[in-house]
């Protein structure tokens, strides 16, 4: 019966790692800077942005529903999150209170 080794990658300067290299923009001190990310949307925005999709897709946008619909499950979320920060945050604050 014959033996069969699996193969072993070995890490080449060559190849995917080079091709990664050459795609990035240069670094240094002339470098271009990255652009900021754009500011998080809360809750309300969401479901603003979501209504708006919602009326792309009474305009026949047949992807719009579900861009709606991810956008209102975000919203939905941010919001639970929200709350949930602000109970915590009360709690801790009552604890330190007990504490003095």
């Amino acid at each position: 019966m014959e033996r069969r080794t699996p193969s072993q990658p070995r890490w080449s300067p060559e190849g995917l790692l080079s091709l990664l290299r050459a795609s990035l923009p240069p670094a240094g001190p002339g470098a271009a800077a990255l652009p900021l990310p754009p500011p998080r949307l809360d809750s309300r925005q969401l479901s603003e942005a979501a209504s708006a999709w919602r009326k792309r897709s009474a305009q026949g946008d047949e992807g719009a529903e579900s861009v709606a619909a991810a956008l209102e499950y975000i919203a939905t979320r941010r919001a639970r999150e929200k709350g949930a920060r602000i109970q915590a945050m009360g709690k801790r604050l009552s604890q330190l209170m007990q504490l003095s």
